[in-house]
C-alpha cells in the first residue's frame, strides 16, 4: 500500500505542474460573486455554421430563431449552402439582450483611426475644438423596427465602416498626385459634418471647391443625401438618393438605390407599439389595411429591382429585412405573427425566410415586455406558433411568458398524440415528467418513438440523449452509459463545452474508476453571469474549470476527504478553484476532527501559494495565516484546533470556507440533466459576508433536494477504510449545527477555558451577527441572545460589545 507522505509528496509535485498549467480564475465563494453556466441554455455553443448543418442538443430554452431552425430540420427541411450561409449570418448577427452595439463601435473605432491617420497624411493637424464624440454604445438608443435591434438614434456601424473604406480609396488618390490633397481634405471635413447631421443644430456641408473634379461631385452628392438623411429631411433624402441612383455614371447609384428603402422605412415607423385592448385584439382598421396596402406596393417598387440587382448582392440580405419589416408594418400583432408563421412553414428563399425569423424572434420578445400576449399562445393556428409557444413557455393567456406549471407537458403530449410529429414528440419528451413507475405506458412509448429516429436524421444525437435524460432520471444510470458512452467523441459537440458538460454529466454516477470519475467531474465554465449584467459573457480561453451541481452535491456527502486531497492536485483544476477546496477541506477536517487530513490539506494548500507568488509576489495581509500556523498544532492537541478555527472564522484578513461545496442555488447553473423540473438556480439569491452554513453537508433538510440514501452510497472504487471513515465523518457532519449556533457555542466553551483570552469577545460577536444572515429558525435566535448576553455580561467595556447590540434569529 502506498504510503500517506509518499502519496502527500506525489501530490505536491503535481500541484507544481498544475500551477503552471492552469489559468487563474476567480472562484464564486460569495453573495454578489460571479455566476458559474455549465450550459449555455438560451443559444447553442456548438459553432454557428456547424449547428445550422447539423445541431447537435436539443434545449427548449434555446431562442426562437435557433428553435425554428430546429423545427424546419425536424420536419425534414433541406438546407442548401445558400440556407446554410443566410442562418449563420443571421445567428452570427443576433441581437443580445443587452442591445449587440459591440460591432458599430468597433466600427466607429476604425473610423477615428482612420480619420486621424489621414489628418497626419494630409500634413494636417486635427481641428482644434473638435467635438468629444462618443461611441454608439454610450449614446441613448432608441428601438429600430427595420433591424429589430436597440441602434443609436442616427448612425449605424456601416456608416462607419463604408467611411472608412472610402477614406482608404480617396487617400490612395494623393499617392501620386499631390494636387489631390485638398480634394481629400475637403471629402474628409464634409463627412465629418456629415457624421454630426444628427446635432440639434447640424452644420451644412462646406461648398464644393471651384472646379471639383466628378469623383468629388459624386461623393458630394451622396454626403449631401445622407446628411439629409440623418437630419430627418426624409422627404429632400428620397429625393436626392433617386436622382443619385438614376444617374449611371455615379459610383453611389447602387447603394443611394437602397438607401431609399432606408428612407422608406424611416418614414413608415409603423403603428403604436402598445398592445391593443381585448375587444380589437387581431382585428385590423381599415386605415391601416389601406396604409398596409399603399406601403407594400411602394415597398415592392423599390425593393424588387434591388433584388434583381447582382451588384447588390452582399445588400440583399439587407433588402430582404427591411421588406419584409415594411410589408407588416401597419398589422396587428396578431396578424404579423400569422403572416410570418403562414410564411415560415417552409425555407422558400433563404435571405427572405431570414428576415422573417428576425422579425418573429421581434415579436417573441416584444411579447414578454407588454402584459398582453393573447396573440402568441398554445391556442393559436399555426403549428409553429403553438410549438414555439409551447417550448418556450408562452401561455398566452394574456401574460408574458411562464415556462412553470403543467400545461406545456399536456399541449406538448396531446399534440404528439394527435400528429405524431417529431418537432412535438421532442417537445414532449423534454417537458412531459419521468414517470414515477417502470411500467408507465406514455413513458414507453417515449422511449420507443425516440429510438425510432432513423441513424441517418439530423435529430438522432438530440433524440438519443433525450432518452439518455429520461433513464438517468429514472435511476437507470447503466441504461444511460450505453446509450451515451460514445457521444463523448461526437464531432457534434467537438467543440461546444456545453455538449460535453451534458455528456460528463449522464456519464458521472457510473465512473469506474476515481480517475474517471475526476476527469468526468472537472468541467469547463461556459461562461459567467455578473449578477450585475444584463447576461452571460464566455469567458477568456482558456476556460476556468468549477464543479457542477451534481458534482457538489458527490463531494459533500460521498467524497472522503483523501478523495478531495486527490482531487486537488489534479493539473486540471484551475488554480483558484484548487485553493478554494483545499481550504474547504481543511475546514471539513477540522470540525470531524480529522487533523491528520487538516495538515496535509494545508501543507498543499501554501504550497500552490508559494508557487503563484514566484511570478506576482502576494500583497496585503496572509489570507492564509491561520492555515499556516495549523501545521504547528499537534494532531493531538483538540482545543488548540477548535480555537484556530475560531481565530480564522473571526477574522478580518482571512476567508473561512464552509465545510462542504456552496450549493448550486447560489454560485452555478447547472446542466439541465431534467428540463421538465424547475430549477432551483437563483442568480439573486446572496448568504451574507458572515454566513458560512446552515447545513453543515450543504443539503436541505427537506423539500426536493433534500438529501436520499442514496446521497451516502459511496461508490465502488473507494477503498474500504475509506468509504469506512467517511461514513463516520458524514455523521459528525449531520450532527454540527447551523453556522451562528456551532460558533456561539465554540467561544462560549472558550471563555470557560480561559476567560481572559482576547479571542473570546471578538468571536462571539462575529458569531453573534452570524445569526443574521443564517437559515431563519428559532434555536438560532435562542443561541444568538445567549451569546449577546455572555458579550455583555462578561465584556461589558469592549469594543466588540459596542458594536453588538442585537441579537439575530436568521433570515
Amino acid at each position: 500500500m502506498t504510503s500517506p507522505m509518499r502519496t502527500l509528496r506525489t501530490g505536491l509535485r503535481l500541484l507544481a505542474i498544475a500551477a503552471s498549467l492552469g489559468a487563474a480564475a476567480a472562484h464564486a465563494s460569495g453573495g454578489g460573486d460571479p455566476v458559474d453556466l455549465f450550459f449555455d441554455s438560451t443559444r447553442p455553443d456548438q459553432p454557428v455554421r456547424e449547428f445550422v448543418e447539423r445541431p447537435a442538443g436539443y434545449y427548449t430554452d434555446y431562442l426562437v430563431p435557433y428553435q425554428v431552425l430546429w423545427y424546419w430540420r425536424l420536419r425534414g427541411q433541406a438546407f442548401s449552402p445558400d440556407a446554410v450561409r443566410a442562418f449563420s449570418d443571421l445567428l452570427e448577427k443576433l441581437p443580445r439582450e443587452d442591445s449587440g452595439m459591440e460591432g458599430a463601435d468597433a466600427a466607429w473605432t476604425e473610423w477615428q483611426q482612420a480619420r486621424a491617420g489621414a489628418y497626419a497624411k494630409l500634413g494636417q493637424a486635427l481641428p482644434e475644438g473638435s467635438k468629444a464624440t462618443t461611441p454608439p454604445s454610450g449614446r441613448t438608443p432608441q428601438w429600430n423596427a427595420n433591424t429589430m435591434q436597440a441602434s443609436p438614434i442616427c448612425l449605424y456601424g456601416d456608416a462607419f465602416r463604408n467611411a472608412t473604406k472610402t477614406l482608404t480609396e480617396r487617400l490612395a488618390r494623393t499617392n501620386g498626385d499631390k494636387t489631390a490633397g485638398p480634394l481629400v481634405l475637403h471629402w474628409l471635413r464634409a463627412q465629418e459634418v456629415v457624421f454630426y447631421a444628427c446635432d440639434k443644430e447640424p452644420a451644412p456641408l462646406p461648398a464644393l471647391p471651384a472646379g471639383a473634379p466628378a469623383w468629388l461631385q459624386a461623393d458630394q452628392a451622396y454626403q449631401q443625401a445622407a446628411w439629409r438623411f440623418y437630419t430627418n429631411d426624409l422627404d429632400g433624402a428620397d429625393a436626392a438618393f433617386a436622382e443619385i441612383a438614376a444617374d449611371k455614371a455615379s459610383p453611389w447609384r447602387d447603394l443611394a438605390a437602397y438607401m431609399r428603402l432606408r428612407v422608406l422605412a424611416r418614414q413608415n415607423p409603423g403603428s403604436d407599439a402598445s398592445p391593443p385592448d381585448r375587444e380589437s385584439a387581431g382585428k385590423e382598421s381599415p386605415e391601416a389595411i389601406k396604409q398596409q396596402a399603399e406601403l407594400t406596393k411602394v415597398v415592392d417598387a423599390i425593393a424588387l429591382p434591388l433584388l434583381k440587382n447582382p451588384r447588390l448582392k452582399a445588400l440583399h440580405p439587407s433588402v430582404h429585412r427591411l421588406a419584409e419589416a415594411l410589408r407588416i408594418r401597419y398589422l396587428t400583432p396578431a396578424t404579423r405573427v400569422q403572416r410570418l408563421a403562414d410564411g415560415l412553414r417552409t425555407i422558400g428563399t433563404p435571405d427572405a425566410a431570414a428576415a422573417k425569423l428576425l422579425l418573429l424572434n421581434h415579436e417573441f420578445r416584444t411579447c414578454g415586455f407588454f402584459y398582453d400576449c393573447a396573440h402568441i399562445g398554445p391556442t393559436q393556428p399555426s403549428d409553429l406558433v403553438q410549438w414555439l409557444s409551447t417550448v418556450r413557455g408562452f401561455n398566452g393567456r394574456g401574460s408574458d411568458r411562464d415556462p412553470s406549471g403543467d400545461w406545456r407537458a399536456t399541449q406538448s403530449w396531446r399534440r404528439y398524440q394527435r400528429t405524431h410529429e417529431l418537432t412535438w414528440l421532442m417537445a414532449a419528451a423534454s417537458l412531459v415528467p419521468v414517470a414515477g413507475t417502470a411500467d408507465d405506458k406514455r413513458e414507453a412509448e417515449l422511449h420507443a418513438a425516440l429510438a425510432a429516429v432513423p441513424e441517418d436524421h439530423p435529430a438522432r444525437f438530440a433524440a438519443t440523449q433525450l432518452r439518455a435524460q429520461r433513464l438517468f432520471a429514472l435511476g437507470r444510470f447503466k441504461e444511460t452509459r450505453e446509450l451515451v458512452a460514445g457521444a463523448a467523441d461526437s464531432p457534434l459537440i467537438a467543440r461546444s463545452p456545453s455538449g460535453q458538460n451534458f455528456v460528463k454529466a449522464l456519464l458521472l454516477p457510473t465512473a469506474a474508476s476515481e480517475e474517471e470519475w475526476r476527469r468526468l467531474a472537472i468541467r469547463p465554465v461556459v461562461a459567467r453571469r455578473d449578477p450585475e449584467a444584463t447576461e452571460a459573457r464566455p469567458n477568456a480561453t482558456p476556460l476556468a474549470t468549477d464543479f457542477d451541481d451534481d458534482v457538489v452535491r458527490f463531494l459533500n456527502t460521498r467524497a472522503p476527504l483523501p478523495m478531495w486531497l486527490r482531487l486537488a492536485v489534479d493539473p486540471a483544476l484551475s488554480p483558484a478553484l484548487r485553493d478554494t477546496l483545499l481550504e474547504t477541506a481543511w475546514t471539513r477536517a477540522v470540525l470531524v476532527e480529522d487533523y491528520a487530513a487538516a495538515r496535509s490539506a494545508a501543507e498543499l494548500r501554501i504550497a500552490s501559494t508559494q508557487t503563484a507568488t514566484q511570478n506576482a509576489p502576494a500583497k496585503g495581509p496572509d489570507a492564509i495565516a491561520g492555515i499556516r500556523r495549523s501545521l504547528t498544532l499537534a494532531t493531538t492537541d483538540t482545543a488548540a484546533w477548535h480555537r484556530l478555527l475560531l481565530e480564522r472564522m473571526a477574522s478580518a484578513t482571512e476567508t473561512l470556507q464552509p465545510p462542504h461545496w456552496p450549493d448550486s442555488s447560489w454560485y452555478v447553473r447547472p446542466t439541465p440533466l431534467k428540463p421538465w423540473v424547475a430549477s432551483t438556480y437563483d442568480p439573486n439569491t446572496a448568504i451574507g459576508s458572515y454566513g458560512k452554513w446552515c447545513t453543515s453537508l450543504g443539503l436541505p433538510a427537506s423539500g426536493p433536494r433534500a438529501a436520499s440514501p442514496a446521497d451516502f452510497e459511496m461508490p465502488a472504487f473507494l477503498p474500504q477504510e475509506e468509504r469506512t471513515r467517511q461514513a463516520a465523518q458524514v455523521e459528525k457532519l449531520r450532527a454540527i449545527p447551523q453556522d451562528s449556533i456551532y460558533f456561539t457555542q465554540e467561544s462560549l466553551a472558550l471563555m470557560q477555558r480561559n476567560r481572559a483570552d482576547p479571542l473570546v469577545p471578538q468571536a462571539l460577536s462575529v458569531a453573534v451577527k452570524m445569526a443574521r444572515y443564517t437559515c431563519q429558525d428559532k434555536t438560532v435566535g435562542d443561541w444568538s441572545r445567549k451569546g449577546l448576553q455572555a458579550l455583555h455580561a462578561n465584556y461589558p467595556n469592549s469594543t466588540w460589545a459596542a458594536s453588538t447590540p442585537y441579537w439575530f434569529g436568521g433570515r
